[in-house]
């Protein structure tokens, strides 16, 4: 009979998903300085909630050894997920997509942590003003502490939110982007991010069963026009599968649709910075830049406007 020495605790999906997973590699040799006793057996946790150690705390449990639990006294989740986020980012050979991801997710939840504790302070604070202020000045401390511009730390918590997005729709596939193992652009996983759950699933599954190891929009919005135009003709593609190397030599609707589906992404964005961006302390160089490109964006959408008004009326 199997008898635990240390508590039990339970595993948050969450906190989970923000821990590193070791390699196998990594994973045997912890497993054989653990029972050879040359491994520190401190598993961290909060309200029984397992934060650290995860694969200590699973072999342990598998093979009898004794663990210690550190208890985290943290009064709420985001305190939490901050200090994961944290203690993960300290670990060396990170993928790069999971050191955005982690310091996307630090920012998203300490200028909500932040948010709260000035609005407690100071309940007469303009929202908006506040709202700007506790981003900017979150952005430029992650900024400092990883050698990084605030503008890069905000482009990372809109990953980390696109990450959160795929990752309830499809948690298997969002790994496969933290690991590595399948590499996609910001640009590309913000519009794979809006995909139904339904084809991001039939997307993964499509994905593992090629090897394919990197994607672009384009080549999964033309896959699911390409699956709707052949699968009344024909039984050999199975419903469930996307295929993607199965392309038409020629959609004219392919470049419109793609840009249909990558412009809401833009609107996102600038929404964002309308929202967030204190446009006081932002230097006039960047903000004569940023009209110019306003303004020859405007003057392009113009001329594609007018181009399709003209051929709507032939």
């Amino acid at each position: 009979m199997k008898v635990n020495y240390g508590p039990t605790l339970k595993i948050d999906p969450e906190f989970k998903s923000l821990m590193h997973p070791l390699s196998e590699k990594e994973f045997l040799s912890l497993r054989e300085s653990l029972l050879d006793g040359k491994a520190a057996y401190s598993i961290a946790a909060w309200n029984d909630y397992l934060v650290d150690g995860y694969e200590r705390y699973m072999i342990c449990r598998q093979e009898n050894l004794p663990y210690h639990v550190h208890r985290i006294g943290f009064s709420n989740r985001e305190h939490v997920i901050t200090w994961i986020c944290r203690e993960q980012l300290k670990k060396e050979n990170l993928p790069i997509e999971r050191f955005r991801y982690l310091i996307g997710k630090r920012y998203e939840t300490e200028r909500i942590v932040r948010k709260v504790s000035n609005s407690e302070a100071n309940s007469q604070i303009i929202h908006n003003k506040l709202q700007n202020t506790n981003s900017y000045q979150t952005a430029l401390k992650l900024g400092k502490e990883y050698s990084l511009s605030h503008n890069t730390v905000y482009k990372y918590g809109v990953y980390s939110r696109m990450v959160d997005i795929i990752m309830e729709k499809d948690g298997d596939l969002a790994q496969k982007i933290l690991s590595g193992k399948l590499r996609i652009s910001h640009e590309n996983i913000i519009e794979l991010s809006r995909l139904p759950q339904e084809n991001i699933k039939r997307l993964n599954k499509s994905l593992s069963k090629d090897g394919i190891e990197h994607i672009v929009i384009s080549d999964i919005l033309r896959g699911f026009q390409w699956k709707r135009v052949v699968e009344p003709r024909t039984k050999t593609i199975p419903q469930e599968e996307i295929p993607i190397k199965q392309m038409p030599q020629f959609d004219p609707n392919a470049a419109p649709s793609s840009l249909a589906y990558t412009m809401p992404s833009w609107e996102g964005t600038i929404k964002r910075i309308q929202n967030e961006t204190d446009f006081q302390i932002v230097s006039e160089d960047v903000k004569n830049k940023l009209a110019f490109q306003i303004r020859q964006l405007r003057n392009t959408l113009d001329k594609l406007s007018k181009k399709m008004e003209d051929n709507s009326n032939e």
